[in-house]
């Protein structure tokens, strides 16, 4: 079952992961546009000068370290959108209809990397946030197309600007009806992961846990007590008590006052034992009316005192709305953990405990005793 949590993990989206892969991405892209511009500046196909180009990319490349910095110092976690797929794309294609402008003959090469910017805005922005995207790029490069005729004149050729801005407008309604259906597949991928994962949380709670009390059950304590054991040895001097509860004379109750005040009885039992715990320690229901309780990092002692406070609230607790003359107690056996032994040694001997207690007479705790430390060895001297 903890394979099939790992599986269902893997399918779950890591926000913080996916902000900063965004951003890579984003990068990648200004990366890719900066290096055409450079391939075109040499070949003298971008018309500014070295100072210009300079700036422009240096405003590209300032804008894109602080959008980085903002993702991957995770501030935009609390945001609407973390990713800021939207604002990268709008800064993206910002730079690319400036650079644009400056090369004549090569201008729709630079402008295509838009799609790769919009594809990046597709997985997590809706409709009409792309809708939008695509119509400020359209718009962006109609103007473009404008200052360039006014600008150069007779040097561009009306047909051919037109048809490539005709197609780039075409392509980005294509790319925006596309991505936003990858978009909606996305979602409806996160929306069933998220699903599946509250199924299988819910399915794993109802197999650890006992149906009328809301404990652990015998599977998941023994699983839990092989995990103490685990630790007890590695760390030597950690350990834990194992206590067994038994709810005395719990068969006439059934018989007296029927099964369902049985089983309120158990729960209302259940109840003061999880009030006993602390965050470290754990109890289940074994079964019928038998109980284990286990105190992580207890002595003997202590154990013993936190057992004897839980039976005397058993043993005050008031039943009278079940019935009048109804009382319940708990007999408790104790035994601490040794590393070395296994588990089934030390229960063995927590349940001799409640053995002895049920017939020493009931509604009492019995512990083991701990074993005695030996005394030193005086040294010998030499020559006695």
């Amino acid at each position: 079952m903890s394979l099939d949590l790992e599986r269902i993990d893997k399918l779950t989206i890591n926000e913080a992961w996916l902000v900063k892969r965004h951003a890579l991405m984003a990068l990648s892209i200004s990366l890719v546009h900066t290096v055409i511009c450079l391939f075109y500046f040499i070949g003298d196909y971008f018309n500014s000068s070295v100072t210009l180009f300079v700036a422009l990319f240096s405003a590209i490349w300032l804008g894109n370290f602080g959008l980085s910095m903002l993702a991957f110092t995770g501030v935009t976690q609390s945001w609407r959108e973390p990713a800021m797929s939207g604002l990268w794309t709008l800064w993206l294609t910002s730079g690319f209809l400036v650079s644009s402008y400056y090369v004549d003959v090569f201008r729709i090469s630079v402008l295509m990397l838009f799609f790769s910017a919009l594809l990046l805005a597709s997985f997590r922005c809706g409709f009409w946030k792309v809708a939008a995207l695509s119509v400020f790029a359209c718009t962006g490069y109609a103007v473009v197309l404008v200052l360039a005729f006014a600008d150069h004149g007779m040097a561009l050729s009306l047909s051919v600007e037109g048809l490539q801005w005709l197609i780039f407008s075409l392509s980005c309604i294509g790319f925006t009806v596309t991505g936003t259906g990858i978009n909606h597949l996305r979602n409806n991928l996160a929306n069933t992961n998220e699903r599946l994962r509250q199924a299988y949380d819910k399915a794993r709670e109802m197999s650890i846990r006992d149906g009328l009390t809301g404990l652990y059950n015998r599977r998941h304590i023994m699983e839990v007590l092989a995990s103490l054991k685990g630790a007890a040895e590695k760390q030597g001097s950690y350990g834990f008590c194992i206590c067994y509860l038994d709810l005395d004379h719990f068969k006439p109750i059934n018989d007296t006052y029927g099964h369902g005040v049985g089983d309120e009885v158990l729960r209302r039992f259940a109840n003061l034992l999880q009030d006993a715990l602390r965050g470290s320690d754990y109890t289940a229901r074994l079964g019928g009316e038998e109980f284990i309780l286990i105190l992580n990092g207890a002595e003997l002692e202590r154990a013993r005192q936190v057992c004897d406070r839980l039976r005397e609230r058993l043993e005050q607790a008031s039943f009278k709305d079940l019935h009048p003359g109804l009382k319940v107690t708990v007999s408790i056996g104790v035994a601490a953990f040794h590393p070395g032994e296994s588990i089934d040694q030390t229960m063995t001997r927590a349940d001799h405990c409640l053995y002895r207690a049920k017939t020493e007479g009931r509604n009492r705790v019995v512990h083991e005793q701990a074993p005695k430390v030996a005394e030193p060895v005086p040294p010998k001297v030499a020559g006695a």
